[in-house]
């Protein structure tokens, strides 16, 4: 679904961004990337911090084409599928992260579950790439430089 075709059912709405919120939402995406690979940390923590990266991204995308989510049920889930529309995201990668929203969702709201080393770092691995990805692609319309 294009992104036009979002705004029409209303799931996204146009409005530009503030001054240096690309990149905000960038730098919070990076911080929440290292926390994610922290091996230090939980499994679970570092996959909650894997697809915060991954919505901060995807959020960075879409502030950049000068739209944001409606303040809707559902937001999260249409936010992560536009990667597909902005940064041009294949589908088992926005799959992969809606299997990750729904593992947070459950984390956050039904209580603690067991993510192993395993997941956290197959999560934390998705968010790099992504954050590569997403960097790239903002850098590349002017709204961050990367060093």
């Amino acid at each position: 679904m294009s992104l036009e075709d979002r705004v029409l059912r209303g799931e996204l709405e146009g409005i530009r961004p503030a001054a240096g919120e690309v990149s905000r939402l960038f730098e919070a995406a990076r911080r929440r990337g290292e926390a994610a690979e922290n091996a230090t940390n939980h499994p679970e923590i570092r996959l909650e911090q894997a697809y915060e990266a991954i919505l901060n991204c995807a959020l960075a995308a879409l502030r950049a084409s000068e739209l944001r989510p409606t303040n809707r049920p559902g937001k999260h889930l249409v936010t992560i599928n536009t990667l597909r529309e902005t940064v041009g995201l294949e589908s088992v990668h926005v799959d992969y992260y809606q299997i990750l929203r729904t593992l947070r969702h459950r984390a956050l709201y039904e209580g603690a579950h067991d993510v192993s080393p395993s997941q956290a770092e197959q999560a934390a691995a998705e968010a790099r790439a992504l954050l590569v990805r997403a960097g790239r692609w903002l850098e590349a319309r002017g709204h961050i430089s990367i060093p």
